[in-house]
């Protein structure tokens, strides 16, 4: 899985400095990013089956999880999904927004 931020600047989403590619199988057993809990309405396991439809439903996290020095704006995380790490066999959009509390000490 091919993972890509953007952030939206001068009325467009460009490029950010993320870019990485991680294993899908790795990311299901991962901890961070409240990705259990995103899993959680999901029949999603590896290995990946051929024939088996998989769903995710209420694919939500909590914030709270998040790392904490993420810029504040709006965000598209797009995620391409590679066979054999070479066929593109889906990607994801995810838009999203941070914003921060104004706190008054």
């Amino acid at each position: 899985m091919l993972v890509t931020d953007y952030q939206f600047r001068s009325n467009e989403y460009r490029k950010g400095p993320i870019e990485f590619m991680i294993g899908l199988c790795f990311t299901f057993t991962s901890k961070d990013f409240d990705i259990p809990h995103m899993f959680s309405n999901s029949n999603m396991k590896c290995p990946i089956q051929k024939g088996v439809h998989y769903y995710i439903y209420k694919l939500s996290p909590n914030a709270t999880n998040m790392p904490l020095l993420i810029p504040e704006g709006r965000w598209k995380l797009q995620l391409d999904f590679f066979y054999l790490n070479q066929y593109s066999a889906l990607y994801v959009e995810w838009y999203s927004g941070v914003e921060y509390p104004i706190t008054f000490g």
